[in-house]
């Protein structure tokens, strides 16, 4: 008997484990192609072949699948074409499909583009599209002499702010952000501080800065030309000792800057000892003020943010601040001279690039077409600056200017860009923190319009 069950037990067919299918699809920047390569995924600690592919990579928003292949159910954390490695969370699903994209230039998979789950696709889609600014091309190197480059970093979200070791008023105050920052951040995530003084921060320097305070992030330097390149889309330029530009700025995981902080964080009084003593007379202030209204939290939670898929604006109920500004134009506009329309309050700066590629979307979107007005609300950039940012932008209405910052703060516009939308009889229906996209503003202008 125990013979004829061991003959059963063989011939009886064994049971499959459960599978999911992964649909490959590929776009560009522009118009290109793959020529024939081996795709594979990484996961279970091997990489598992899915078979050669090739063929065109329109450019995005347009896509082309590449190949459907049946997967067993799972998590993959990386992707292979040809000889490019790129890290990617997939999850597959017994019986459903995951969507993966591929972003291709040249024949290549491009350092952060690949993007897995459909509300990621949307994204890579954008992102390629071109409505979303990406950080230029960088070669820098840490406290150790590594590469501190696009591909070094891709797949993890960035904080990087502006400093140099000889600072004594803002600087000291972000480092003690970024301990603060480093306590509670998600997974994922890289801090690095990004010199402004390349010829004393040499990657010595930093490494015994580093070593004296007790830092774990990175700390980043270079030539001065590579330097000038990294910071010139923020507005910051090359500086030593105490008086420079304060700026703290997102960059999602691949490669696109999100938000730009600018001013001195509010550090309450969670700054290291060490810290405190570096500090001049008017760092001692500044930690003292309170700073600019900002701190680890709001960094945090953005953080959280841009972790994930784009999401929708917040609500935001009670009433719109009161105001009375300045425009470009000479003229004052107050709120009251805004009432009985619902409004698109934009607040802005000429060194955020979020703020740069989301205003031809506001501009084509809100206005007299949609009966809601647009509000652009300049942060403290001077009436020229303002002017010649819309004019290189063809913007064909004037900015408010908010040069002491007073209204951007009542509105909560402590990072940049934020819209707030306003509802006809004065009350806020809700406030974006980020770059738009079309679906959260056609979402909201609709909203407006009930």
């Amino acid at each position: 008997m125990a013979l004829v069950a061991l003959v059963l037990v063989l011939l009886l067919p064994r049971a499959q484990p459960p599978t999911g299918t992964l649909l490959v699809a590929v776009a560009g920047r522009i118009d290109g192609s793959v020529t024939k390569s081996p795709l594979m995924v990484h996961g279970g600690g091997g990489w598992v072949a899915l078979g050669d592919v090739s063929g065109a990579a329109p450019a995005a928003p347009g896509e082309r699948d590449l190949t459907a292949v049946s997967l067993a159910a799972g998590t993959y954390d990386g992707v292979r074409l040809g000889g490019d490695i790129q890290s990617v969370s997939i999850t597959i699903a017994a019986g459903q499909v995951e969507p993966l994209l591929l972003g291709i230039d040249s024949g290549h998979l491009i350092p952060g583009a690949a993007y897995a789950g459909n509300d990621e696709v949307n994204l890579g889609l954008g992102e390629l599209a071109g409505k979303f600014v990406a950080l230029p091309s960088y070669d820098l190197v840490d406290q150790a002499g590594r590469q501190f480059t696009p591909s070094a970093t891709s797949g993890k979200d960035l904080v990087i702010a502006a400093f140099h070791t000889t600072c004594h008023e803002t600087c000291p105050l972000y480092t003690a952000l970024f301990f603060q920052i480093e306590q509670h951040m998600p997974a994922g995530v890289t801090l690095a501080e990004v010199t402004t003084d390349p010829g004393t921060d040499t990657p010595a320097v930093l490494t015994d800065y580093a070593h004296r305070i007790g830092a774990p992030w990175t700390f980043a330097t270079g030539s001065a030309d590579a330097l000038s390149s990294f910071w010139k889309p923020f507005g910051v330029e090359l500086a030593t000792g105490d008086s420079h530009v304060s700026t703290l700025a997102l960059v999602d995981r691949h490669g696109y800057v999100r938000l730009v902080y600018r001013g001195v964080p509010d550090i309450g009084s969670g700054m290291p000892p060490g810290l405190i003593t570096g500090l001049s007379a008017q760092g001692l202030r500044d930690l003292a003020s309170g700073g600019d209204g900002w701190g680890a939290s709001d960094v945090l939670q953005a953080l959280v943010t841009i972790a994930g898929p784009q999401q929708p604006a917040a609500a935001a109920a009670g009433s719109a601040p009161p105001f009375t500004l300045t425009g470009t134009d000479g003229r004052q506009v107050s709120l009251t001279l805004l009432a009985g329309k619902p409004a698109v309050i934009n607040f802005w700066a000429t060194y955020c690039p979020p703020c740069r590629a989301e205003m031809p979307l506001l501009q084509s979107r809100v206005g007299p077409q949609s009966g809601v007005q647009l509000v652009l609300v300049d942060e403290g950039d001077g009436n020229q600056a303002a002017r010649d940012f819309l004019h290189s932008l063809g913007i064909n209405q004037p900015a408010l200017l908010d040069s002491n910052l007073s209204v951007g703060h009542a509105y909560g516009a402590i990072a940049l860009p934020t819209t707030v939308f306003v509802h006809a009889d004065g009350t806020i229906a809700a406030r974006h923190i980020g770059q738009l996209d079309d679906g959260v503003l056609a979402a909201q202008l609709a909203t407006l319009g009930n």
